[in-house]
């Protein structure tokens, strides 16, 4: 099914070339949102810088924000993105098992009680309206100290940006993590989009 907006060319991008080659060199493909976000050059300008902030400081561990991401994309249904964060999560520290348990995260043996923590968070902000609680912050605060937290509600917040917009835009899942979320996620609800 074709996006509801067609995306640009790389080439008629070329302000934008480092940040692609970028996420070529670290993913091994340009997600088509920033084709589409092309045709808007200063979103896509703030989007890259947001992206730069959500994704390589290292204030929490790559496991840590790959939980972050799949969880609170899952929980939002949002096939696309949760198919770009789980692919290649294994390789990074997330083990599958702990991908495929994610609606069971209250009760699996494979979470401990900081992932629980950060999952409860992810499921509470996904819903409409939020449902996050101040015992949701001082759970995830016995874990992680400020900066911490500030960094993991940046990953949700950056997230719920790119969801929204995948979902409404219809944007075309990439090969890559299209063939990956197609032989791994579909026991957690994942199906083919766009």
């Amino acid at each position: 099914m074709p996006p509801r907006i067609l995306p640009l060319e790389r080439k008629d991008l070329p302000e934008f070339e480092n940040a692609f080659q970028g996420m070529i060199d670290s993913i091994g493909y340009v997600p088509n949102s920033f084709f589409t976000m092309g045709r808007a050059p200063l979103l896509l300008k703030a989007v890259d810088a947001m992206s730069d902030a959500a994704w390589y400081p290292t204030t929490v561990e790559e496991p840590v924000r790959r939980l972050v991401t799949f969880a609170f994309s899952q929980f939002s249904q949002s096939h696309y993105s949760a198919a770009h964060c789980a692919c290649g999560a294994p390789e990074l520290g997330l083990p599958l098992e702990k991908i495929l348990a994610i609606h069971a995260y209250e009760t699996s043996p494979l979470y401990d009680e900081r992932e629980r923590a950060l999952l409860r968070l992810c499921r509470h902000a996904a819903r409409i309206p939020g449902e996050v609680t101040d015992q949701d912050v001082n759970d995830l605060k016995r874990f992680f100290d400020e900066e911490q937290v500030i960094f993991i509600t940046t990953l949700i917040c950056y997230m719920a940006f790119l969801n929204k917009w995948n979902e409404i835009i219809g944007t075309r899942l990439e090969d890559i993590p299209h063939e990956w979320a197609k032989a791994n996620l579909q026991p957690v609800g994942w199906k083919p989009g766009h």
